[in-house]
């Protein structure tokens, strides 16, 4: 696949010219007039470098290379500045810039610093892709049991206080009046979101678990039966759980804690698709050839056909800025590729998504 390359810049006639001369060259080109046009760019397409103009009308080119780096981090940006920008050349580089040139530039600069921009780009994501959770999460994993522990008592200890003055109210003959009923309501809300804060913790410590790396026998279906039993129990009534199993599946080497990583953040962002009034999410296994095959399917608002092509890209995610990592769909396909497996994706926005993992039988070592 050729490097795909976004030129920004407001000189139109710059602009054009930068685009035949780099698709004369081999590379894939599109080109954006202004900041917020690039970033339109960049949320539909597959961007490996951006050669980006530091003035730029409304939105200067810094403010927009914050927000791709912030975005794409991984996506190689090289600025373009006149003599009497370099200062801020310089601070793009402190921002997250490849590198910055100054025009007029020599074609054959620009295309040795795009080739070594775009390499850059392909080994980091190699690299995320192929390393374990463990080295990707871990000082994650560490901080989330942290505060696990620390709110976890003080909560207990908040709901267990509450429950002690709602048996008091029971003891004692209160005249029922207005205020009465609010102390109650209280009472009840702080047993609520004391319930739903031990809940959240709870995520946290099973987020923070070490994952084991050995390989081991196993079937699928009895590490799907036990992966499924704890995902159930977040489950909101309105959403159906299907399973197709196919009896007497060969025996895959796996680490099975690894895999169920695998399986339970495919699982959890199934959920995040469907409706919770009527949402459907089926899980299929079955042998093709010398693999066993597990599906992942579910009936909701699906993935477009832009986002599609990035999807396991590191750092890439569908959600609003804050919300998300971007690395769980990465961390599944380094994990499945480690195991001597593909993973792939097949998605029709409104219809639904259907991920598919294919692990080879037998010894995966």
């Amino acid at each position: 696949m050729s490097t795909r390359v976004l030129v920004v810049d407001d000189e139109v006639e710059f602009a054009d010219l930068l685009q035949e001369r780099l698709e004369i060259r081999g590379f894939e080109v599109l080109k954006a007039y202004a900041g917020e046009e690039a970033l339109q760019h960049l949320d539909k397409a597959s961007l490996d470098v951006v050669i980006l103009d530091v003035m730029l009308p409304g939105r200067d080119g810094l403010s927009i290379l914050k927000e791709i780096k912030q975005k794409y981090p991984l996506v190689g940006v090289i600025m373009l500045t006149g003599n009497s920008d370099i200062e801020t050349a310089v601070e793009g580089m402190k921002l997250g810039a490849y590198d910055f040139l100054i025009k007029p530039t020599e074609i054959r600069t620009l295309v040795e610093k795009i080739i070594r921009a775009s390499r850059r780009k392909t080994e980091q994501e190699e690299r995320i892709r192929n390393a374990g959770i463990e080295q990707i999460m871990g000082p994650v994993g560490d901080l989330a049991a942290g505060i696990a522990h620390e709110i976890n008592n003080p909560v207990g200890i908040m709901v267990e206080e509450a429950g002690w003055i709602e048996d008091l109210l029971r003891e004692v003959d209160l005249p029922q009046n207005e205020n009465l009923q609010e102390l109650k309501r209280a009472l009840e809300q702080i047993r609520i979101q004391g319930k739903r804060c031990k809940e959240i913790t709870h995520k946290l410590l099973s987020f923070a678990q070490r994952t084991d790396p050995r390989f081991r026998p196993v079937q699928m279906n009895d590490l799907l039966a036990k992966v499924l039993t704890s995902f159930k129990v977040h489950l909101p009534e309105g959403v159906t759980l299907e399973t197709r199993y196919e009896s007497e599946l060969p025996i895959v080497s796996v680490s099975p804690s690894e895999m169920e990583q695998v399986l339970l953040n495919l699982l959890r962002n199934a959920l995040d698709a469907v409706d919770p009034k009527n949402g459907v999410i089926t899980v299929e296994t079955k042998v093709e050839g010398d693999r066993v095959v597990i599906r992942i399917a579910d009936n909701g608002h699906g993935i477009s056909s832009s986002q599609l092509e990035r999807i396991f890209d590191p750092f890439f995610t569908t959600r609003p800025v804050g919300v998300g990592t971007g690395l769980g769909l990465s961390v599944c396909y380094g994990l499945v590729r480690k195991h001597g497996g593909n993973i792939s994706v097949e998605s029709e926005p409104g219809v639904g998504s259907t991920f598919r993992i294919e692990l080879p039988m037998g010894s995966a070592e």
